[in-house]
């Protein structure tokens, strides 16, 4: 049979494969990609005799498939004269060395036939669908549907292929989230790493691979899959890794990534914001470098700039905002005598009337400040103004700082950006001497009522305060986490037990009023399953209907139900600030 040799410049590694029919042989040329094609030969000066190619002799298969290329002709030891051919080509000394990354042939089933892999639409052919985009997932592109293709193009050993059969049947029963699972070119970053011209992007996509394969390691759902998949990826790459060797090493290079790169989520490098100053001006200017490096080993460059955007915000105030004041002092619309307002301070403000129009008469007072340009500062509890279609140009929110501790929420007495919609007022009451029944009751009415609204939107017909019994059930819920709290415990996590307390509460209690109508007895768990960022849903959901409850960066709920979870967990993900 023919023999062929493949020589990967980027990983420094060679593989040969032998025993090929002339069909399987032109099957590889056509599906796999390279740069350079050199024929030995022994092609032309076969054992035969003759100076034929192939079965057929000039025109025949082979010959057809090589005469369409650019191809060179060597001779000699194979190996030798082609590492040494592609040294040549890419400039590289001669003390590089190639790793054989050969696989045994034995025991493996023959490469497909020519037309076997046209018929299945392996090598695309105009007429013929592709039998993968029928076996796989849509959204199921790259790197992926190659190894898949590579699979059926070239079957490998029965162990092997047994290996890869029990890997799916495990993860199609898996019941926990699953990674990600990142998919990255080695070739690609083998490559940049060695020109050292990989950029923060790159190597938070290598952290991600390695965190997934720890991820895996530490759950005992997932660590049984990682220790199969060790055979496999060894046949695919050539590279054989200590089961123990790979977990350590991915620990190692994951925690020196972190050390350097800036992560999502790493909020000390904010571009440089100053009142009077376009935001625009300080994007342009910093947003090419920040978030790329964590901030300690740059303190001197942050100090500096920070240093810079200051003095610039002060020139601007010292020297123009008294102009700025001035015009607008001189064309204000208002009657009577022109005078120069400086600030203006409101608290409260319209709180001593009805909520719904004070809030609006509010929201007007605020429009008309920010339109002449006066400066100052409006503090409510009206948190509907928020909701108001406001035309404002130059009005910025801000809130107080608050933080969990020791099971409580506290103010930290610091103002931050954004809009708070909630306040202390169950906190204060209670430290204040109000008995913790009345606080509790309180509580349950504000969920019953207004959480209703402002955080829950249902898309099922599920209603929390449908029936007595479902607001007897929230209530001792309720009671039940407020006296359950533990310290260690931040805020978000004990709301994620809340919710999947009532959650299930209600599936629980929907599920009954199903089953009294069927006469049937056995009540079916709920089963909770958490999905953190960066995580998929458990592949057992798949075809399964689902109910989901989103936790959103604005600390609103979100509730819907699906039959593709992974899906509706991509869409959400794709808008802007869900990832």
């Amino acid at each position: 049979g023919y023999c062929l040799i493949s020589v990967l410049e980027t990983m420094k590694t060679y593989s040969a494969e032998d025993g090929l029919t002339e069909e399987a042989l032109v099957t590889k040329l056509r599906t796999c990609r390279h740069h350079h094609l050199f024929l030995h030969t022994s092609l032309k000066h076969n054992s035969s005799g003759t100076c034929r190619w192939g079965e057929f002799g000039e025109g025949g298969l082979l010959w057809g498939e090589c005469n369409a290329r650019y191809f060179e002709w060597f001779e000699g030891n194979p190996v030798n004269e082609l590492l040494i051919k592609v040294k040549e080509l890419y400039g590289l000394d001669d003390e590089v060395t190639f790793r054989n990354v050969t696989v045994a042939s034995e025991n493996r089933p023959r490469p497909l036939h020519l037309g076997t892999a046209t018929q299945i639409g392996a090598i695309p052919t105009e007429g013929i669908p592709c039998l993968l985009k029928v076996l796989l997932p849509s959204n199921c592109t790259g790197l992926p549907v190659l190894y898949v293709r590579d699979l059926l193009l070239n079957p490998p050993a029965y162990v092997i292929a047994s290996t890869i059969q029990a890997i799916c049947k495990l993860m199609g029963n898996v019941t926990c989230s699953i990674p990600e699972f990142t998919c990255v070119s080695s070739a690609k970053l083998v490559k940049l790493l060695e020109l050292r011209e990989v950029n923060h992007i790159e190597f938070c996509k290598i952290k991600c691979v390695l965190d997934e394969i720890l991820q895996m390691y530490k759950n005992p759902e997932l660590s049984e899959i990682l220790k199969l998949l060790m055979d496999p990826t060894w046949v695919a790459t050539g590279l054989k890794v200590d089961f123990e060797t790979l977990v350590n090493e991915c620990e190692w290079v994951s925690h020196r990534i972190g050390e350097m790169i800036s992560l999502d989520g790493e909020y000390d490098q904010n571009i440089s914001s100053y009142p009077i100053i376009p935001s625009d001006f300080f994007g342009d200017m910093e947003s090419s470098w920040k978030g790329r490096v964590k901030r300690i080993h740059l303190e001197e460059a942050f100090a500096e700039v920070e240093k810079a955007a200051e003095a610039l915000s002060l020139a601007v105030t010292e020297d123009f905002l008294p102009i700025v004041s001035r015009i607008k002092a001189t064309i204000a619309p208002f009657g009577g005598p022109r005078g120069e307002i400086l600030y203006v301070l409101v608290d409260e403000i319209c709180r001593g009337t009805e909520t719904a129009k004070g809030t609006c008469i509010a929201g007007s007072i605020v429009e008309t400040l920010d339109a002449i340009g006066c400066l100052g500062i409006v503090s409510t509890h009206l948190h509907g103004i928020f909701d108001l279609p406001l035309a404002t140009k130059n009005t910025a929110y801000k809130a107080m700082g608050t933080e969990y501790a020791d099971g409580q929420t506290k103010p930290t007495w610091k103002l931050i950006d954004g809009i708070c919609r909630e306040s202390l007022a169950f906190e204060t009451a209670l430290r204040e001497g109000v008995p913790e029944r009345i606080i509790q009751r309180a509580e349950v009415l504000y969920l019953s009522v207004y959480k209703k609204d402002s955080f829950l939107n249902f898309t099922s017909d599920l209603n929390v305060s449908s029936s007595d019994e479902a607001y007897g059930q929230l209530s001792i819920i309720r009671k039940r986490a407020i006296h359950s709290r533990i310290e260690s415990l931040n805020q978000m996590e004990t709301l994620r037990m809340e919710v999947q307390n009532a959650i299930t509460t209600i599936c629980q209690k929907k599920l009954l009023e199903l089953y009294r109508k069927k006469n049937t007895s056995e009540l079916r768990e709920i089963n909770c399953v958490l999905i953190a960022a960066r995580e998929l849903p458990p592949p057992s959901t798949i075809g399964a209907s689902s109910v989901y409850v989103m936790l959103q960066p604005d600390r609103k709920i979100y509730v819907g139900e699906t039959d593709d979870l992974e899906g509706r967990v991509r869409a959400h993900r794709s808008k802007e600030g869900m990832q």
